[in-house]
């Protein structure tokens, strides 16, 4: 029997290229969605159910668990994709605005994983897959929830991963660069910024690249991440902006790394620091900011 998975946060970009990454190898895929609108996106690929889930509703997730194990009769991976932006001062971003980005990014998916965990610790199988970003290597500012919250989903799986691979299962986490998606259309900003920081976002959104990788990047590096055997590789890398960090900081040590990573940031990228680190992608976006 084909092997089973679930991917949320699939109406677009890197969760609907993951749904069709799988589904082109066979597998049974049960993908979710928040709205109904969203409920016939992968009309035409075989072996896809899709089902409507709101992450951010951690009393909805053991239900879930339940329904997708019925879709297939089986469960061998789960992939934490669904996920929102926030993007702003920290001064003018309010705590209603953090609670919401963690509540996404970090508290559904646990909530989701825990919900999983249970089927997988008894068949002594499985694997868990959290997608966090490349902003979980290093605070990015003006994004700052934002980086704090992939950095928790990125330390989150580390210690996980511990916990559950001596009943076989293996939890990994993808930190994908800056992609062309639809992310950056759908952010929520903070209001009421303060005029002092108008030239320091001014300075770091101008040297912010409008290219990206394509979304089918980071589903084959999903796909390799659920394939590969190994329970002690949990971060994966995908996109060359993000595939560059691991290497760059094995050259540069962490601090002359993070004294570089400031000056790009403040829009004054040295020569070495554009030779370790490469353009994000080739596919051009628009960036409602």
């Amino acid at each position: 029997m084909s092997k089973v998975i679930v991917v949320t946060g699939t109406a677009s970009g890197l969760g609907k290229a993951t749904v069709e990454r799988f589904a082109a190898e066979g597998w049974g895929v049960v993908a979710t969605v928040r709205k109904d609108a969203d409920l016939k996106v992968h009309d035409g690929l075989e072996n896809v159910r899709t089902s409507l889930l709101d992450v951010d509703d951690e009393s909805a997730a053991e239900s879930f668990a339940q329904e997708a194990l019925k879709q297939f009769g089986r469960v061998d991976a789960l992939v934490n994709n669904a996920g929102s932006y926030q993007m702003g001062p920290v001064e003018a971003t309010s705590m209603a605005q953090v609670h919401r980005q963690f509540q996404t990014n970090v508290f559904g998916l646990i909530a989701l994983t825990r919900a999983f965990l249970p089927l997988l610790r008894e068949q002594r199988s499985g694997v868990v897959v959290n997608v966090s970003s490349l902003s979980a290597e290093q605070g990015y500012p003006y994004n700052a929830v934002y980086s704090a919250s992939k950095a928790a989903v990125a330390t989150f799986s580390e210690g996980l991963s511990m916990e559950v691979e001596e009943f076989g299962v293996r939890v990994r986490t993808v930190l994908p660069g800056q992609h062309a998606t639809a992310i950056f259309s759908k952010i929520d900003q903070a209001a009421d910024v303060p005029e002092d920081y108008r030239d320091g976002m001014k300075r770091f959104f101008g040297g912010v690249s409008t290219q990206g990788s394509a979304p089918e990047v980071t589903a084959e590096v999903v796909y390799q991440a659920v394939l590969d055997p190994r329970p002690g590789q949990v971060r994966f890398y995908s996109g060359p902006d993000s595939a560059a960090i691991p290497t760059a900081k094995r050259i540069l040590g962490p601090q002359q790394y993070w004294e570089e990573f400031r000056e790009a940031m403040a829009g004054r990228p040295s020569a070495l620091w554009r030779s370790l680190i490469p353009a994000p992608g080739e596919y051009a976006f628009d960036r409602d900011v």
